[in-house]
C-alpha cells in the first residue's frame, strides 16, 4: 500500500493581505476550513501543517494533526515551491504527497477525494488541478484557441484553456526527487506522466488580495445563512 501525505503550506508573512492563513471568518481561523474539510475524509496515512511559524504548530495541535516545522530560508519571498516540498520529503516518509493550500477554503472534500483517486488510478508521478477557461484566451496579445478571421462559436463548443488552480498538486516522492537532482525544479512534473485535474467553481477562489479574502468571506458567511434556502426566479410564486 502507498503511503498518501498530505500537506498544507502556510506562511506567516503574508504580504498582500497580512496573516491571511490565521484571520478569522466566522469565528474559525482561514487555515481551519480546509483543515476540517481534510479531517471529514479517510484519505490520508498523514496530514501536516507545513511552515516556518510557531503559531502554526499550536493550530496543528488545536486540529489533532501534525506540524512540521520547515527552515526560516525556505519561509521567505524568494523561497520556492520546488524548495520547501523537496524538504517536506526528505524529513516525512511517504509515496504520494498531496498538498493543498489553505487560500481555497471552499473546495469540497469530494473534489480531494476524486483528485486522490485520479492521482492513484492514472498512474500520474505529478497530477495538478486546473480551471478549464473556456472562453476566447490570448496569451502575449496572440489567440490561444480561436482564429480571429472566424466567427466567434459558442463558448461551450471551445476548446478550454486549462489555467492552474494550485489548491491541489500531487507528486509521487521518486519522481519529484529524480526531477529535482536532474533539472533543480520539479513543481510541473518535469520528467513523468503529468496529469491535469478540472475543479470548478467555489474551489477555484484563490485568496491572493483583499478582495479575495472578502468575497470568500462573504461567501462563507451567506453559505451558513442560506444552506437550505429554495431555488426561486422571478414571476414564480409560491
Amino acid at each position: 500500500m502507498e503511503k498518501i501525505v498530505a500537506m498544507i503550506p502556510a506562511r506567516l508573512g503574508s504580504k498582500r493581505v497580512k496573516k491571511k492563513n490565521l484571520r478569522l471568518i466566522n469565528g474559525t481561523p482561514l487555515i481551519g476550513y480546509i483543515i476540517e474539510t481534510i479531517l471529514s475524509l479517510d484519505i490520508f496515512d498523514d496530514i501536516y501543517l507545513n511552515s516556518e511559524a510557531e503559531i502554526f504548530g499550536k493550530i496543528a495541535e488545536h486540529y489533532g494533526i501534525k506540524y512540521y516545522k520547515r527552515p526560516s530560508v525556505l519561509s521567505s519571498d524568494t523561497a520556492t515551491n520546488d524548495e520547501f516540498a523537496l524538504d517536506f520529503m526528505n524529513n516525512v516518509s511517504g509515496d504520494i504527497l498531496i498538498q493543498i493550500l489553505p487560500t481555497s477554503p471552499l473546495i469540497s472534500g469530494s473534489e480531494i477525494k476524486d483528485f486522490v483517486l485520479e492521482m492513484q488510478t492514472g498512474e500520474y508521478d505529478s497530477l495538478i488541478s486546473v480551471e478549464h477557461k473556456q472562453i476566447a484566451c490570448v496569451h502575449e496579445d496572440k489567440p490561444v484557441n480561436f482564429d480571429k478571421y472566424i466567427i466567434n462559436p459558442p463558448s461551450q463548443t471551445m476548446t478550454p484553456v486549462k489555467a492552474y488552480a494550485t489548491v491541489l498538486m500531487g507528486w509521487r516522492y521518486t519522481n519529484y526527487k529524480e526531477n529535482m537532482k536532474k533539472h533543480n525544479c520539479a513543481y510541473h512534473g518535469g520528467d513523468g506522466r503529468i496529469g491535469y485535474f478540472q475543479v470548478k467553481g467555489l474551489s477555484t477562489i484563490d485568496i491572493d488580495n483583499e478582495d479575495d479574502f472578502l468575497l470568500a468571506e462573504r461567501i462563507i458567511k451567506s453559505m451558513a445563512i442560506k444552506e437550505n434556502d429554495k431555488i426561486q426566479y422571478f414571476g414564480e410564486t409560491e
